[in-house]
């Protein structure tokens, strides 16, 4: 087995149940590292709301470890340390603005992600009956940056790279996805069945992935991807060694060549030592 490059992703793969990354998945990713391999976190979160352990990682490991970055589900990547953009997709502003408007009829929480930045949304439906604050309060994990009117934003920045919506109920998230699924211009992503993710169409990790395959000159067979959920669906099947967690969606698991451990049991680790143990010398 020939690998010079990991994509990893992070929630629910890299991290486990309390945000942590275990002192195995370190070690692992060192002995990777140590080995040539180069680490590419790829992640449906935005360059500013990485996780805390992923920053730590970087500051221990050095930021040179990470020649790259996938963010928002493939629609941003990053050169590390310069933070410098390669590439990036964004919704149209006209697009955005319609995204945002349809949000605010349900019962929901819209974050959108302009790279570096981002920002909640604090009109609608759900503000109006006094369930955002409420939300809010709930999900204050995943909210960043100014809680705001975001069409001015939206104006400001010509456009959106990534929706995050947060429904109050899963109802109401079934009748959005099914709305959004019929405009061409969208992907849509869901990690639960209360969370929506809306971005420009075409994009996802594996299409991103094959960029930096093309940017760096590692070919994608030569490349290791692990993953749990959908939006990890293509890179799996793209990549020379796709690998699903042991807590992965059904699918994923079927998709893969190989299914680890749990993110809980050091799934990551046991994958990178299997990986490690059939590299050609």
């Amino acid at each position: 087995m020939n690998i010079d490059a990991i994509a990893f992703d992070l929630d629910g793969t890299t991290l486990n149940s309390r945000k942590e990354i275990s002192a195995a998945n370190r070690n692992a990713l060192k002995n990777a590292l140590a080995a040539g391999i180069q680490l590419i976190p790829c992640t449906g979160r935005s360059l500013s709301f990485l996780a805390d352990a992923l920053i730590d990682l970087f500051n221990e490991l050095g930021f040179g470890a990470f020649p790259y970055v996938i963010t928002d589900n493939g629609a941003q990547v990053y050169a590390l340390p310069t933070r410098q953009l390669l590439m990036t997709k964004n919704l149209s502003e006209q697009t955005s603005l319609a995204v945002l408007a349809e949000s605010r009829t349900y019962q929901a929480i819209t974050h959108c992600s302009f790279g570096a930045e981002g920002g909640t949304d604090n009109k609608g439906a759900a503000w109006e009956n006094g369930i955002g604050r409420e939300m809010i309060a709930s999900y204050s994990e995943n909210w960043y940056g100014p809680i705001v009117d975001l069409e001015p934003l939206i104006r400001w920045n010509c456009g959106v790279v990534k929706f995050s919506i947060v429904f109050h109920k899963e109802s109401e998230f079934k009748i959005a996805r099914d709305t959004f699924s019929h405009w061409p211009e969208l992907t849509l992503a869901s990690g639960d069945v209360k969370s929506l993710e809306v971005m420009s169409r075409g994009i996802h990790k594996g299409e991103t992935l094959r960029f930096v395959s093309e940017y760096s000159g590692i070919p994608m067979e030569r490349i290791m991807t692990i993953g749990d959920n959908y939006n990890d669906m293509e890179m799996i099947r793209d990549a020379g060694w796709g690998v699903a967690m042991g807590n992965a969606v059904c699918e994923l698991k079927e998709a893969a060549d190989w299914i680890t451990l749990t993110n809980d049991e050091d799934g990551l680790a046991a994958a990178i030592k299997k990986m490690l143990a059939a590299r050609a010398p």
